[in-house]
């Protein structure tokens, strides 16, 4: 019986991790529209940042949103999973949003971002991406 329970339980567990897992998908008009106007509104050409609908988006492995003077990046740039590299360099960013570590990025560049900070688990993930680049002071929050 109690093997039975578990097993049960743990078809279960699998299953939500499966829905939330996707739960990105699920909502991609929502999020891919904040992404949209967050570029319209800091003034991101599309040739940087596509828009043109939610597949393309949703597809773009490379992203240069240098020189652009960010002062924030809204947590749904987290969804591009298949962004493997992303160029931040001389904004004024002062942190990254915590749904950014869900990304599997082989090069950041954070370089000319000056006073930024990072969480733990944003100090774990950034040892996992094989080209980091960023300013000699980076703080941790604890």
């Amino acid at each position: 019986m109690a093997t039975i329970i578990i097993t049960v339980v743990s078809i279960l567990a699998l299953v939500a991790i499966i829905c939330v897992s996707r739960y990105r998908y699920y909502d991609l008009n929502s999020w891919s529209g904040i992404l949209a106007k967050w570029a319209d509104d800091n003034n991101i050409s599309r040739k940087r940042m596509p828009r043109y609908d939610e597949t393309t988006l949703l597809n773009i492995s490379e992203l240069d949103l240098s020189s652009l003077g960010l002062q924030s990046l809204p947590e749904e740039i987290g969804n591009l999973i298949k962004l493997k590299k992303l160029n931040l360099s001389d904004n004024n960013l002062k942190s990254l949003p915590k749904e950014i570590v869900a990304l599997k990025l082989k090069y950041l560049d954070l370089r000319g971002n000056n006073a930024l900070e990072f969480n733990v688990k944003q100090k774990a993930w950034i040892r996992e991406i094989k080209e980091f680049y960023a300013d000699d002071l980076i703080n941790l929050k604890k």
